[in-house]
């Protein structure tokens, strides 16, 4: 495959069903992170700067995820929890470092993306209403795909590249670099997704049929 297919969140759905479909072993940046659109156009915007240091990083939900909540993100896989209750207890610095030291490579691959012939992007969502980032302060409705086009097109000026936007009405524009796509239209009868199961037997399915139409 000439073209890079790379995930842009909102969770970590997207990134499984692009294994799946495109055959994708590399990872990036937003494959396991929970990330509202706002946070994302503000990560891209700001070449992912500040992300996990300490003063940044909040345990939330009783253990349930790690916040950035300097973009309003959730770390939901990158700190360690514990077998009794599967709990975050505590943000360890050996923890961050080996979270940097992870940022700093995928950035690196970030960075390449540059010199590829061309790449999909895809985005599953927009707001993500997710209870765990209730009260944490971030820029609101400030992030929309305009703003994400333009923060690409100044990061990787010569790249050819889409964007497929699934299931974010609220955030539909009409762009030659964005493809929208209502996963409804891709269902059929007695399916349903579930983004918040992995394993769930309609996800693989409908991701193929969308998939197959970029």
């Amino acid at each position: 495959m000439n073209q890079r297919v790379v995930s842009l969140g909102g969770n970590c759905m997207v990134a499984l069903e692009m294994r799946k479909f495109f055959g994708i072993e590399a990872a990036n940046l937003f494959d396991w992170w929970i990330t509202p659109g706002d946070a994302l156009v503000q990560l891209v915007e700001n070449d992912f700067a500040g992300l996990f240091s300490r003063e940044n990083l909040r345990i939330v939900g009783e253990g349930r995820s790690v916040a950035d909540v300097r973009y309003g993100i959730l770390h939901h896989h990158d700190f360690f929890r514990n077998e009794e209750n599967d709990r975050v207890e505590e943000i360890r610095q050996p923890e961050i470092e080996g979270n940097l030291n992870k940022l700093a490579y995928l950035k690196k691959r970030w960075d390449e993306l540059g010199r590829q012939a061309s790449v999909l992007f895809v985005r599953w969502g927009w707001n993500l209403p997710e209870p765990l980032l209730e009260g944490i302060a971030r820029e609101p409705g400030g992030g929309d795909p305009a703003r994400l086009i333009a923060a690409l097109d100044r990061k990787f000026p010569q790249l050819e590249y889409r964007i497929l936007l699934m299931d974010a009405p609220e955030a539909a524009l009409e762009h030659k670099k964005l493809v929208y796509r209502n996963t409804l239209e891709f269902t059929e009868p007695g399916e349903c997704l579930d983004a918040a199961n992995l394993a769930w037997k309609d996800n693989t399915p409908i991701f193929a049929r969308v998939f197959a139409t970029v």
